[in-house]
């Protein structure tokens, strides 16, 4: 295992201030504190740059594959508007690319089309020999043209342990081996196809799988499944998790031979720093309301708009009409969207959110509560999470999170549900989300 010893260097004495813009998935993403026990690592890298000199961009979304990230409108074209000459991007995909088991969804539905099956509804699935490729390439070129530096890492391995006290192939994103019927074995592989893309592109590749990996094993499997693994599943990271993988990607950044100008803002931040910089995001998300005079309002809005959901006399439910199989996160181009806009001279808190909710037909059904602002749905936060929302039964969702909309902005508020399906895709199951409370405060 290579050992995490970050030295101090210094930063230039001019310069623009620097962005790292951070793109990925959930394991990468911003979570409430008080909404979920899961914590991206991207939530914790600042620590390891001089704040005056550089700002860490976290843009990682929770269930967003190469695909759906470069597609959803809130996602990449919006983090290309807030690129600078001189920025660095770091990708990291893999863990919802692998969803349609290596294969790319469009041309498995295609093949289940022409037997007559029913085909695949989560559209989040990429080959890696191809299509995972191809929006790499995307994402280096456009990166590129605005004179952004792209880095390439690996994504952070999942916690898939073995007897023998190591982690599996497919922990490490390489899919069980398939037979192609007219061609020889294909390799299914996420960590081999973009280090291939980054020595194509001449682009720094980081492999934070094997480092995670190495790292993982010799923390053994009691201690990661207690401290760094205990959100309920082996994939997303508690603070602990998020902030020692936060450690192993500044490492590798340090170590690079490709990214001396990126290594010059970074610091060597003390142990006790750390965690008193982690303990900050905490305390930061417990704050029981400003203290800002105000005037008190109470506002019930109904929902918008509903995106690739089908709104029933029952509830919500995929437009393509069933959940699809092995979902264990949020798809960020399903939901249901409530906003709400400040006037153009003063500012709102949101001081409570209540939003009634029931599960229909089974207890597979989990949500998120989002917000962003803007049509870009810029600043997304998680604030809301429940993993098990109880059969035909309704849930009183209340929130006493405070939330400032600045004067002139549109929050907007998305719910955004999933269904454990069990390894099958399940109809006749629905959400049921109608009308939405806000309570708070304009300010004077």
């Amino acid at each position: 295992m290579a050992v995490c010893s970050l030295f101090l260097f210094s930063v230039p004495a001019s310069g623009a201030k620097r962005k790292v813009h951070t793109i990925g998935d959930s394991t990468m993403s911003e979570y409430k504190v008080t909404a979920t026990p899961k914590r991206g690592w991207g939530m914790y890298l600042q620590a390891f740059f001089n704040a005056d000199s550089v700002e860490v961009n976290n843009r990682g979304k929770s269930g967003a594959s190469t695909r759906t990230f470069y597609e959803t409108e809130n996602l990449w074209p919006s983090v290309k508007k807030q690129f600078n000459t001189g920025d660095f991007l770091i990708i990291q995909f893999a863990h919802n690319d692998e969803k349609c088991k290596g294969e790319d969804v469009f041309v498995e539905n295609e093949r289940l089309r022409a037997e007559g099956k029913d085909t695949l509804t989560d559209m989040r699935g990429t080959e890696p020999n191809t299509t995972y490729k191809e929006y790499l390439f995307k994402f280096i070129n456009e990166a590129r043209e605005y004179g952004v530096t792209p880095i390439l890492m690996s994504p952070v391995c999942r916690a898939y342990f073995q007897k023998d006290g190591t982690i599996n192939e497919e922990g490490s994103h390489k899919l069980n081996v398939q037979k192609d019927k007219e061609q020889s074995t294909k390799d299914k592989d996420y960590v081999r196809c973009m280090r291939e893309v980054a020595e194509d592109m001449h682009v720094p590749f980081l492999d934070m799988t094997a480092e995670s990996k190495a790292a993982f094993e010799h923390l053994g499997k009691d201690f990661c499944m207690t401290h760094y693994f205990n959100c309920g599943d082996k994939t997303h990271t508690s603070s602990e998790g998020g902030l020692g993988v936060a450690m192993l990607a500044a490492y590798l950044i340090k170590e690079s031979p490709r990214l001396e100008e990126l290594q010059a803002y970074m610091v060597h931040p003390a142990m006790e720093e750390l965690n008193a910089y982690a303990q900050r995001i905490e305390d930061s998300g417990k704050q029981a309301a400003f203290d800002a005079p105000g005037m008190s309002f109470t506002m019930s809005l109904d929902p918008i708009r509903a995106v690739n959901m089908l709104g029933t006399k029952k509830g919500y439910l995929p437009a393509e009409l069933e959940w699809p199989a092995g979902e264990i996160d949020e798809v960020a181009n399903r939901y249901v969207e409530y906003e709400l806009s400040a006037p153009k001279k003063n500012a709102l808190v949101i001081e409570n959110i209540v939003l009634p909710v029931k599960a229909k037909g089974g207890t597979g059904m989990n949500m998120h509560i989002n917000y962003g602002f803007g049509d870009s749905f810029r600043d997304v936060t998680t604030i809301y999470e429940n993993t098990a929302l109880p059969k035909n039964k309704r849930v009183q969702v209340e929130l006493t999170q405070p939330i400032l909309v600045p004067a002139g902005e549109t929050i907007k508020i998305r719910i955004l549900p999933w269904y454990d399906s069990n390894g099958k895709p399940q109809d006749g199951k629905y959400i049921e989300v109608k009308g939405l409370t806000v309570k708070g405060k304009r300010l004077f």
